[in-house]
């Protein structure tokens, strides 16, 4: 491993404040992302008589003077009620009419819903068993939920307001006269929709406001003649709220998306988004669900960029289609106009080295016995340095079977795995490779371990063409490997931290053996090394990944495993596993002419996992070559999360790996954490100890007023794939909770 260099102070910073703020507290009773955003509650009596055989609740009046004025007006002062099972009206003064069922009142009027929806207001003149009818210079109250215990109803109350003029039309429809409207809770009024008309459809889910102003800390931030907005978390079709920012080298940016629900199982968003220095651009994404089937399509489409010079596009479809319970088809296609295309348009640095991006449809049947999958695939390559040899081939097609044979006599376990692939490409050797897998194993299993002896037969034929002149365009080898996987159980009681515990020891031993068959006029199509850099992988018979390859192999593994397992919960407190390979005999088979692997003692493997009680989780890994003396791959990871809120959330990895060209040696950290109830901190840091530079580090703030979120972000990342060339990136969000978002940014 290289000699450790000292992070930048950035990272320093991160980590000292991921650190210091693992120790701090919030609130104790604060859990989850909006436990500090608990709705206003209003409560009242349940309603004291019962319905009658008809189901409707008889109307109660009650009042310190009650006087009637012939069969039809009963008119009731001093404490005036009406009530209808949970619609209660009470007014200074309150005049009913019992042959139309209206109710005249004024002076202190307050009114409840059948919802528990309350309004108070000067006068009222309503319908009270529909409840339609007009106040004016009304409060109102919307209920989210209602719940009753104990003779009490207590209303959540999902939005509020007031207005000169409330016309209840029935069916959940209300409209309203130079009105204001909030989601805020009560003592709260940072956001605030004031309209000449407002209209809310609580069936539907929407509120309509014509002439309307959007105001922000009692600042008007937008002025629309007409808008729409969700009253619940339903879908709706409509402009969304516009975003804002600008970038040093795109100019300003601002966008307008507009949201299509076109059924319950598709929408569409439409994002026209004007780059000043650059031009507009049309975002589109569709989305589509069916018990069969699902879509996503997303495409982004920048006619002459007027700084790239061209025009510049992306699209992406992804697309699954079940046929039948047993017959499945998908397609993954991906077209990207410049390898610079997602370094210019997207921040994430995962993005930035792509060379080619995939496209490929296959068709899959899986059956009682067997299943078989056709697929075709190709890769559009969009880095223009790319060597020749570097492309991938492509497939056209491949077919593979694979068998789920009943199990034989004793338990044994056989079948065969098959595969032909035509190999396409414009440069290179292509052709043809059918591919033949019989195998057949005899597993013994028992409480106290294992041995499962098993053989297999690899068998490759290939038709080639472009062959270079005297190379064999025919090909073929036959390669059988034979392996014993054995392993036994032993078990115990034990304490762990003072709590009873099942500790295992499970020593593993794994033998595979394949005689040295030549494989040198065989072209290399999709076969790569298997790198044991995954403790799995040093169990395998095979060397290789693809099928181009059958390694002769003569190699010995032992393993051993050790597990931590709390005696109540059933959880895994430890499982710390190693393993080493030790090679019998020179390997000769190698995707390289020329190239040997001596015998003596492969990679050494261990891996450690933990989970406490608490949050703490740890995970390690290391390979150790013995030849070289060296490291070649490893990880560690800590991670702290607390169970009391999903809020917490800190984890610090460090990666390395010892390339051929060059090594990985990097650090990295996340982490998400509650500074109080409201404020939050999130930090991302990825450095390369082996470059002594940032690849990516990300800081933000984002604070929670409930009905309002401000988030403040600061981004500097690789730029044009040199780890020398920085881009930095100043991002502030606010959203107004319910109403949509509006977007700045500074890069």
């Amino acid at each position: 491993m290289p000699e450790s260099k000292t992070p930048p102070a950035g990272l320093l910073l991160l980590i000292s404040i991921a650190v210091y703020f693992s120790s701090s507290s919030v609130n104790a009773a604060c859990k989850g992302m909006n436990c500090a955003c608990k709705p206003s509650v209003i409560q009242f009596a349940s309603p004291a008589l019962e319905p009658n055989e008809d189901g409707k609740y008889p109307i109660a009046l009650e009042a310190d003077d009650v006087s009637a004025e012939g069969q039809n007006l009963v008119t009731l002062s001093g404490n005036a009620e009406v009530t209808q099972g949970r619609q209660t009206i009470v007014a200074d003064l309150l005049k009913y009419y019992r042959e139309s069922d209206r109710v005249v009142a004024s002076g202190n009027v307050e009114m409840i819903s059948a919802d528990g929806h309350y309004l108070s207001s000067d006068s009222i003149d309503v319908h009270a068993p529909t409840q339609i009818g007009q106040l004016k210079n009304t409060e109102f109250k919307l209920a989210r939920s209602i719940s009753s215990e104990d003779g009490v109803d207590s209303v959540e109350i999902e939005a509020r307001g007031s207005a000169d003029v409330v016309n209840l039309e029935g069916e959940g429809l209300i409209r309203l006269e130079n009105a204001s409207y909030t989601n805020c809770a009560e003592g709260n009024d940072d956001v605030i929709i004031r309209a000449k008309q407002l209209e809310l459809d609580q069936n539907a889910g929407i509120g309509k406001a014509r002439n309307a102003t959007v105001r922000f800390m009692n600042v008007p931030v937008f002025y629309l003649p007409y808008v729409s907005f969700p009253l619940n978390d339903e879908r709706k079709t409509g402009l969304l709220t516009p975003g804002f920012g600008s970038d040093e080298e795109s100019g300003n940016v601002i966008e307008l998306p507009w949201y299509w629900n076109i059924a319950a199982n598709q929408d569409a968003t439409i994002t026209p988004r004007l780059y000043t220095d650059r031009g507009l651009q049309i975002g589109a994404e569709y989305r589509h669900r069916s018990q069969n089937s699902s879509t996503f399509i997303y495409g982004e489409f920048l006619p002459d960029d007027d700084l790239f010079g061209e025009d510049r596009d992306l699209l992406s479809i992804q697309h699954t289609q079940s046929f039948t319970p047993n017959l499945t088809a998908r397609v993954n296609y991906n077209d990207v106009s410049d390898a610079d295309y997602f370094d210019d348009f997207r921040n994430d640095v995962r993005y930035f080295s792509a060379t080619y991006v995939p496209r490929d449809v296959s068709l899959s049947y899986s059956g009682q016995y067997f299943n078989v999958r056709a697929r075709a695939n190709e890769y559009q390559i969009i880095d223009p340095i790319i060597s020749a040899a570097s492309k991938p081939y492509e497939r056209r097609p491949s077919i593979t079977f694979g068998t789920r044979l009943p199990d034989g006599p004793y338990g044994m376990q056989y079948g065969v795995a098959a595969s032909y692939t035509d190999f396409a490409s414009d440069t290179r050797i292509e052709g043809t490779r059918t591919a033949l897998t019989p195998y057949v194993s005899l597993p013994f299993e028992n409480i106290w371990g294992y041995v499962t002896p098993r053989l297999s037969l690899h068998h490759r034929q290939y038709s080639l063409d472009n062959v270079a002149a005297g190379q064999e365009d025919s090909p073929s080898f036959s390669v059988p490997i034979f392996s014993v996987n054995a392993g036994l159980y032993f078990e115990k009681n034990t304490n762990w931290f003072g709590d009873g515990a099942l500790h295992t020891l499970e020593p593993r031993a794994f033998y595979a053996y394949a005689p040295d068959e030549d494989q040198s006029d065989v072209p290399i199509f999709d076969t790569s090394q298997v790198f044991l850099n995954n403790f799995g992988n040093i169990f395998r018979e095979s060397r290789f990944y693809g099928e181009d390859r059958v390694g002769d192999t003569n190699q010995l593994t032992l393993g051993l495993t050790t597990r931590i397992i709390d005696n109540k919960s059933g959880d895994q407190r430890l499982k710390a596993s190693f393993g080493q390979l030790i090679l019998l005999d020179d390997l000769e088979q190698n995707l390289f002419p020329g190239q040997v692997i001596e015998s003596g003692l492969g990679d050494l493997l261990a891996e450690v996992r933990t989970e406490s009680k608490g949050p703490w989780t740890t995970y390690g890994f290391v390979q150790y070559d013995h030849d070289e003396s060296e490291i070649r791959t490893a990880r560690f990871a800590l991670g702290y999360e607390p169970k009391d809120d999903a809020r917490k959330n800190i984890s610090v990895g460090y990666y390395f790996a010892n390339g051929r060209t060059r090594d990985v040696d990097q650090l990295t950290l996340s982490a998400h954490w509650p500074l109080s109830d409201r404020w939050q901190l999130f930090a991302d840091e990825r450095y390369s100890i082996e470059d002594s530079e940032s690849l990516s580090t990300t800081l933000g703030l984002e604070y929670n007023s409930c009905c309002w979120k401000l988030r403040i972000s600061g981004q500097e990342r690789i730029h044009n794939r040199d780890i020398e060339d920085k881009k930095t990136n100043i991002f502030v969000e606010l959203e107004l909770t319910s109403l949509g978002r509006v977007r700045t940014g500074i890069r």
